[in-house]
Parts: C-alpha cells; sequence; structure tokens
C-alpha cells in the first residue's frame, strides 16, 4: 500500500507539473498572438499615414493633428460591420477590438497630452548643416542653468566631429582626433557628416542627460517619474516642466527637391534670359509686366552703371541692397535671439555645391555664436576667425553693399586672426565692400551686384510690378538654387518648427517667432502650402521675409511616424518608429525601428480632455 501511494504521488505530481506547463505554453502562445496583432494594428496606422501624406501632403490639418482620423482606429474586431474597421467607434461591452494611434510631439502644449499626426523633420534643426550659434542656442536650452557644462566646448566638439579636418576648435584644443584615440577604449573621430542624431553621444562632452533631458521614454509628456526628483529614474529638477534634451529639435534627414509643389522643375532665374523668360510666361501668360519685371530684377545692370536694363532695385533700411539672405545684409537688427536664447545662426543659403552641403573642409569662424558677415556657417577652408563685434560692426553699419567684396576681404585673414571692428571695416573699405553699388540708391535705379539669394528678394528689386499676390507663385515656381543641386538640406518648415527651432533662423526676433507660432494655427492648411502666408496675413513685413527666406520651407519631405498598437482588451501596446521620404508620389520608408522597450506610456485608453473624445 505505501509503494501504491508513493506511485500514484508521484504520478500526480507528473499530471500538475505537465498541466502548468501546458498553461504556460498556451499563456505565452497568446502573448505572441497579442504581440503580433498590436504589432499589425500599429503597421495598419503607418499604412494609413503612407497613403494619407501622398494623397495629401499639402494639406497639413489632415496629417498635423487629427484625433478624429488618426486616434483608435480601428483596425479588427470579431464579427463586426464592415463599417466599422478604420473608424474610431467605441464599445461599451468588453469586446476584443484592436486599434492604432499616430502620435506625436506637441511643443507648444502643456505636456499632459500628445498630439494625434506625425513629425515633419523638416520642423527640426539640421544636425550636418546648422550653424555653431543654432547649435549653441538648442545646447544651452539643453543643458540649462547647470554651471558644471561648458556649452561652447560641446558644440566646438560637435563641429569637430563633423568637419574633415583634424584641426581643433576652442582655445582647449583637444576635441579632435588625438582625444579619441586616448579613450578606453579608443575610436576614430568621424570627420564626416552624422547619420544618426543618437552617433552624438560618441562626441566629447555629451552626455545622455544632454541629448534626451528629462525625457527618457521619448514620449513629449511629462511624466511622474520625470518630475519626482531623485526619487526614481532618471533625476530631474521637478520644476513641472519637461526638458526635453537635444534629441526633439533635432535630425539628420530634412532636405527637399528643387521642385514645385506639383513637382515640376523649378524656373532657375539666374539661367539663360530667353530660357527665364519663356518658362516665365508659360506661369504669367496674363501678366507680361510681371516677367518683364522678374527678368529684369535678375539681370546684371550693364556696362555703363547706370542701371537702365533693369526695373526696381529697391535699397533697403540703411541704404544697404536687399539681398536679405545673409546675416549682415539684413534689413532689420541682427543678432536678437528669441526668448534670450544665443544670437541667431542659420543654416546655408545658398546651396551651393552638388548636394548643397557646407563645405566642411575648415574650421567655421568663432563669432561668440558663429555667424559670419556672409551668414554662411562656413567660410570654406581658411580657418578664418573674426571677432564678434567686427561682425556686429558691419550688420549695423550704413552702406555695406557687396557680397563678393565682403568675400574678398575675408581672404585677407590669416589663421587665427582677430580684427577689431574699425580694422575690419577698414579692410572692407580697402576692398570697396563699404561703397553702396552702382544703381543701388534708395531711389530704386539698378540691380544688386550681389547674387540672388532667394526669389523672395525679386519684391525688393522688382519696384511696384509684383506684389504680395505673387509671391506664392514666385516662391514654388522658381529658384535661385542651380537645377544641377537637386537636394536643398536643412529648410526648417514654418509650419511645423518649435519656439525654440524658429529661433534658430537668423532674422528672427523673439517677438517674431511668437506671432509666427499664434498665426499659424488660423491658418487653413493649403494656404500653407508655400512661405508666402507670412506676408500675405501680415504676420511679417516684407523686409524680414526676404532676409529669412533662404532658410525656410513651408513643405516637408520627410516625416517621422510613430505608431501605436493595441487592445480594448489588453493591456500590451506595441510602439513603432518609422521615417518615410515623399520622392514624388512614392512614399519610400528609410528609416525603420522597434520602440517598445521604451514603453507605451501615453494616454490612449482614458477619455481625451484636450480632443474631447477618447484617447
Amino acid at each position: 500500500m505505501p509503494v501504491v501511494l508513493l506511485v500514484l504521488m508521484l504520478l500526480a505530481l507528473l499530471v500538475a507539473s505537465f498541466s502548468f506547463r501546458v498553461q504556460a505554453d498556451v499563456a505565452a502562445t497568446q502573448a505572441i498572438i497579442e504581440r503580433m496583432q498590436t504589432r499589425l494594428a500599429a503597421e495598419a496606422g503607418i499604412e494609413r499615414m503612407r497613403l494619407m501624406l501622398r494623397n495629401d501632403r499639402f494639406d497639413m490639418d489632415s496629417w498635423f493633428d487629427n484625433s478624429e482620423e488618426l486616434h483608435r482606429i480601428i483596425v479588427w474586431t470579431p464579427d463586426a460591420d464592415p463599417d466599422l474597421i478604420g473608424s474610431n467607434e467605441e464599445f461599451t461591452e468588453d469586446r476584443k477590438v484592436y486599434r492604432f494611434s499616430l502620435v506625436a510631439d506637441d511643443f507648444n502644449d502643456d505636456e499632459d497630452f500628445p498630439r494625434f499626426g506625425v513629425i515633419d523633420e523638416s520642423s527640426k534643426l539640421n544636425l550636418n548643416e546648422a550653424s555653431p550659434s543654432a547649435l549653441l542656442t538648442l545646447v544651452s536650452a539643453a543643458v540649462g542653468d547647470d554651471p558644471e557644462v561648458d556649452t561652447q566646448r560641446i558644440v566646438n566638439a560637435i563641429l569637430d566631429w563633423r568637419d574633415e579636418d583634424d584641426t581643433s576648435r576652442g582655445e582647449e584644443g583637444d576635441s579632435e582626433r588625438i582625444y579619441y584615440e586616448g579613450l578606453e577604449p579608443p575610436y576614430q573621430i568621424k570627420n564626416g557628416p552624422f547619420d544618426t542624431v543618437e552617433e552624438l553621444l560618441l562626441v566629447k562632452g555629451m552626455t545622455r542627460r544632454i541629448l534626451y533631458g528629462e525625457d527618457v521614454d521619448r514620449n513629449g509628456l511629462l511624466t511622474d517619474n520625470e518630475d519626482d526628483g531623485d526619487l526614481t529614474y532618471p533625476s530631474d529638477d521637478q520644476d513641472g516642466i519637461l526638458n526635453r534634451g537635444l534629441f526633439a529639435y533635432l535630425t539628420v534627414l530634412s532636405y527637399e527637391n528643387n521642385v514645385s509643389n506639383d513637382n515640376k522643375p523649378r524656373i532657375y532665374l539666374l539661367g539663360d534670359e530667353a530660357t527665364v523668360r519663356a518658362s516665365l510666361s508659360e506661369v504669367f501668360e496674363d501678366d507680361p509686366g510681371v516677367v518683364n519685371a522678374i527678368v529684369a530684377a535678375t539681370r546684371p545692370p550693364d556696362s555703363s552703371g547706370d542701371g537702365s536694363n533693369a526695373q526696381g532695385g529697391v535699397a533697403t533700411p540703411g541704404g544697404r541692397r536687399g539681398s536679405g539672405a545673409t546675416g549682415g545684409a539684413g534689413t532689420k537688427e541682427q543678432g536678437a535671439p528669441a526668448d534670450g536664447a544665443p544670437a541667431n545662426g542659420g543654416l546655408r543659403p545658398d546651396g551651393s555645391g552638388g548636394d548643397a552641403r557646407p563645405n566642411r573642409g575648415g574650421s567655421a569662424p568663432s563669432l561668440g555664436g558663429g555667424v559670419d558677415p556672409l551668414g554662411r556657417n562656413s567660410t570654406g577652408n581658411r580657418g578664418r576667425v573674426i571677432s564678434e563685434k567686427a561682425t556686429a560692426s558691419l550688420q549695423v553699419r550704413e552702406g555695406g553693399g557687396d557680397r563678393q567684396a565682403v568675400e574678398d576681404a575675408i581672404g585677407q585673414l590669416q589663421e587665427g586672426d582677430t580684427l577689431d571692428p574699425e580694422d575690419f571695416i577698414g579692410l572692407l573699405d580697402s576692398q570697396g565692400a563699404g561703397q553702396t553699388p552702382q544703381g543701388s540708391e534708395s531711389n530704386g535705379a539698378g540691380a544688386s551686384s550681389s547674387p540672388m539669394q532667394s526669389p523672395a528678394e525679386l519684391f525688393s528689386q522688382a519696384g511696384g510690378s509684383l506684389d504680395p499676390v505673387h509671391l506664392a507663385i514666385v516662391l514654388d515656381r522658381t529658384t535661385t538654387i542651380p537645377p544641377s543641386t537637386m537636394r536643398i538640406p536643412g529648410l526648417i518648415n514654418v509650419n511645423t518648427a518649435s519656439r525654440l527651432v524658429l529661433s534658430t533662423i537668423p532674422g528672427l526676433t523673439g517677438e517674431d517667432v511668437g506671432a509666427i507660432i499664434e498665426a499659424r494655427s488660423s491658418v487653413e492648411g493649403e494656404e500653407k502650402s508655400t512661405p508666402a502666408w507670412l506676408v500675405t496675413q501680415e504676420v511679417l513685413e516684407l523686409d524680414t521675409f526676404i532676409q529669412i527666406a533662404p532658410f525656410i520651407t513651408a513643405r516637408g519631405q520627410q516625416f517621422t511616424i510613430e505608431a501605436l498598437g493595441y487592445g480594448d482588451h489588453t493591456g500590451m501596446v506595441t510602439r513603432l518608429q518609422v521615417v518615410v521620404d515623399l520622392t514624388g508620389p512614392i512614399v519610400q520608408t528609410i528609416y525603420y525601428r522597434d520602440l517598445t522597450r521604451l514603453g507605451g506610456n501615453f494616454p490612449i485608453r482614458e477619455e481625451d480632455l484636450e480632443h474631447g473624445g477618447a484617447r
């Protein structure tokens, strides 16, 4: 009897163990099924947005913040009416329903709710194109008031990482190859463009705290663990404000094709006159006066210098020609940072060179923020150093004019030279840059001898023949960038950029940035297909718009889609991030990443107080 009882006990243990194993396998299989279902739901959201971008790319109201079509959308539910699929219908009973939501960070919100849409990559600052002072603005915002972090040294290290030389910036001189080879373990400095924003973690002085701020789950929301001091990870300042770090404001993917909104080649205004005239006649077929004015404004003055073959040529305030695209020839006082940020820097405005990248062959000039007198982020391979005072003097000086003369003046500098304002002005005068170009007096005679940086300059050079109603057409259909330059990198989208990114555009004050953000929410999506609305809606003065035009755009071509797939009946969430590039009618995936490990901490299942429905 004892033996029988022992055998029965062993058999019972075996059966219980087998039953437990079977139940565990069934639960694991069910979890795998749920994970696959939520992943497919997220994939469905990505495909929904790909189709939407293909059909309504220029109607940003459809994809920027659209909770009705992009939040809690049903992908599948058993025994459901087919009409429910693709809707956001809610059910009172506890039933199996798989849904998706497309979420994005809302930089203008209170950090409690997401935006239901996608992120335009051109709303960020391009890490490979940004000037030193633009980078300094972002790094300073990410670091805050931490006295132990030298923001300028971090910016210098970033610039040294992406340039092509082995010459260190700054007085320390330790942010090039020798420093990285001395690390344990050592690695090579890139000396080339960044491939990802995360690559910044390899740069000297950069930390996860600076790159990601307090937003460790990268959802753009101030969650409890991000506002409790040192109680839980991450360590934060417990000030009730989310520090997003650098990551949310940077990209390496933004560029736009040098074509119009309907994907047709733009008219190169500085090309052959007959070709330009014929192309413009097709655009303005009922207005030959506009064609004549544009052609005249883009042709150089005749040899007599009286400007008789030019039409327009209005000088900007201060007696200076309205080249408008440069940091040193603006129409308003420069260097006024937005919201206390460092002085504006900017992106390269001229788009010259094969893929329009800045020349990284030398050190950018050190101007206490990085703007050289030409408003560019590099002076080539010369490694010039010009004092900030000299640049400021040039910006406010009366009568500055010829861009080429300024370049020649910079060419006179030797490696490491620093000039006082008076010396620099003297050097400009010796090159003829202190003289107002012939035909550029305020009476409107003549055309500028400086290269046109943007079609917007036509509205200062073509007299009264053009008015704001032509601006949208001119910006869309014409260009001053040669057709050989197919891609224009790093333009900032004024329709979607955050306040911080807008503040890096040279020529914009804090008041201008606030006016743009306030006005753009009330402008219809189609009207915002070009930056012309900034003038037609009287947000900016025309002179200011001309100045910032080379740095801005009103359209995106690369979009980040962050899709959440989940079910009403399960706590599982799959989080996918995809970047797509709209090359004509084709939507190409250029980046794909599963972010589920960061968590799906979004308000997607409770009542959405902000949008008045379910979230």
